[in-house]
């Protein structure tokens, strides 16, 4: 194919089949980029030329009679031109007046859908197939969706059909007419993967959008071929299915964490910082090759590159191992959600962990969720405490466990040891400083413990049950005796003191004057009138935390006394339940 600016439509026309390599990410764009691309060409005037960027190909000879060409850079504009013209051509045809015009949206079909049998785009492998079938077919694909990429192709084409439903006749054939006729593209055509690796890593790794890991990406290509005598072929096929393996496992990550932070949290868990670097960690790396290269240490660069991008696949791995992990531990520190100082840290001790059942770092999580809980959720310490520690261990951790949970525990207790712990949870005003979804977690550990050992024993609240964001089941924080107790968790009001000044101030937002209720049930009780209500509400309470109450009644009420009580064993709870021992 000929380089320079061509028309889209020279550039589709013919026997070209453009086809997506497996080390490119899966189709990624979503509504705001679709609504950018339909504005612009809404906004562009007819008879102007409408540039739509550049386009990278390198060419890969003959497949029958076709050329195969793959797009190495500008794949998610074209698919997304194809869906689109597919979608105004399919609007067009059910308005089509005349055999003429028929004739006319086949040869469009041909040029930008499929020519014969051959259809004009190839996606990844896993999208191809419902690709072909649902998106560019009019079959509705939507109950066979089975990865993130096909669920934005299907929303893509959902996208613009709804969009040109909007539209009459005279609207899309301007549409047509922009796209068709005046939308150009500059193209860049080789023959040679290192070529276009070149040509990719000096157009694109100058801010223009790419993410870090494109940009590390493109980067390691380039400077393999750059420190490489020979062609180097091979490594560059291992970087490309490397970060192929890389893309495919983020697409399944079904808890989404920024794909920049991971690439930074393996710098900060395998280099060799020394301040801060890790902030602008890209160029660290870059840095750390440039200056191979530039003292002629060509086959140190060459082995780093290897090494970080196997390193950096593992890592991707790594992290989907622990999303997905079914271990309370692990659910707890995801439910305290202050997992980002924790990150390289259980990125390094996973991967050095050779015990079966990653038995070590699993007592590792342990620790942190003490940490957390403790330090930041009791304790009221800033999100970055501990911060330079935590980093500094996970660069330095080299299998040592039994080091790593004695630098951990002294850490918690630098921040907030047992007397610490204790004097933050008899705090008086305790409701009105911790936050309610760590006093939901608290309250929901509780229970826990209280079903596996009151009798009758029960099975234990699920983590869907603490974190479910469902009027019908989400819980709330509610005090035993209130300002209002007409939404509180007694039946019997009777039983209840004043609220008098001295009351509120020692015991309305103490630990023991606070349990968990669901939001509907408090709802529901709040607007019934008192004699309605049934008797003995507690001993058929959904929570065993609530069952309870009644053996905290002084002389059949709820008093300070009680209060102080129930503080008293709740604090014993946390203090083993979040212990400072291994």
């Amino acid at each position: 194919m000929d380089n320079g600016e061509k028309t889209l439509s020279n550039l589709f026309d013919g026997r070209t089949i453009f086809n997506i390599p497996e080390y490119q990410r899966a189709y990624a764009w979503s509504g705001t980029q679709l609504n950018e691309f339909l504005d612009d060409l809404h906004n562009q005037k007819l008879g102007r030329s409408y540039f739509l960027g550049t386009v990278l190909f390198e060419e890969k000879g003959l497949e029958g009679n076709y050329k195969l060409i793959d797009i190495v850079d500008g794949q998610q504009r074209l698919t997304t031109i194809i869906i689109f013209m597919s979608c105004l051509i399919s609007k067009l045809q059910s308005l089509a007046s005349s055999d003429e015009e028929e004739e006319d949206l086949d040869l469009l079909y041909e040029t930008y859908v499929k020519h014969r049998r051959q259809y004009k785009l190839r996606a990844l492998d896993e999208d191809n197939d419902f690709f072909h079938s649902y998106i560019l077919e009019s079959k509705d694909g939507k109950s066979f969706i089975r990865t993130p990429a096909q669920r934005r192709l299907y929303e893509a084409k959902q996208f613009f059909k709804e969009k040109l439903d909007l539209l009459e006749k005279p609207k899309l054939e301007e549409l047509k007419c922009k796209l068709d006729e005046y939308s150009r593209v500059l193209v860049y055509s080789v023959q040679d993967t290192a070529e276009a690796t070149l040509i990719f890593e000096t157009t694109n790794d100058r801010g223009k959008g790419l993410t870090n890991l494109e940009k590390i990406k493109s980067f390691m290509m380039y400077r393999s071929y750059v420190a490489s005598e020979d062609v180097p072929e091979e490594l560059l096929n291992k970087i490309r299915t490397r970060f192929s393996e890389i893309y495919k496992e983020y697409e399944q990550f079904s808890t989404k964490i920024d794909e920049d932070s991971i690439l930074q949290y393996h710098f900060i868990c395998h280099e060799n910082w020394v301040a801060k670097e890790y902030q602008s960690h890209v160029q660290g790396v870059k840095n750390v090759v440039n200056q191979m290269i530039s003292s002629e240490s060509n086959v140190g660069a060459l082995s780093y590159i290897n090494t970080y991008t196997q390193k950096l696949k593992e890592t991707f791995y790594t992290v989907h191992e622990i999303l997905k992990s079914e271990n309370l531990s692990i659910r707890e520190l995801m439910i305290l959600n202050r997992v980002g100082n924790f990150w390289p840290l259980l990125i390094k001790a996973y991967k050095l962990d050779e015990t079966e059942n990653k038995i070590q770092f699993f007592k590792l999580v342990r620790l942190l969720v003490c940490f957390s809980f403790r330090v930041y959720a009791i304790n009221q310490n800033r999100g970055n405490t501990g911060q330079t520690k935590f980093f500094s261990l996970a660069r330095d951790f080299s299998g040592d466990f039994s080091k790593l949970f004695i630098e951990i525990l002294n850490s918690t207790k630098r921040y907030c040891d047992d007397k610490s712990f204790r004097t933050n949870l008899s705090y008086p005003d305790l409701y009105q400083w911790i936050n309610s979804k760590d006093l939901n977690y608290f309250f929901w550990k509780y229970e826990n413990y209280l079903r596996t050992t009151m009798q009758p024993k029960a099975s234990p609240m699920s983590e869907h049950e603490l974190t479910s964001s469902n009027s019908k089941l989400k819980l709330s924080i509610e005090h035993i005796a209130s300002q209002n107790p007409r939404k509180g968790v007694v039946n019997d009001v009777s039983i209840l003191p004043e609220v008098d000044e001295d009351f509120e101030e020692s015991f309305l937002h103490n630990l023991g004057n606070l349990t968990i209720d669901p939001l509907s049930a408090n709802s529901s009780k709040g607007n019934l009138d008192f004699d309605s209500k049934n008797t003995g509400y507690f001993l058929r309470a959904p929570f065993k935390s609530q069952n309870e109450l009644e053996s905290y009644l002084k002389d059949g009420l709820w008093t300070g006394s009680s209060v102080s009580s129930r503080q008293k064993v709740l604090i014993d709870f946390a203090l083993q339940e979040w212990s400072l021992e291994v």
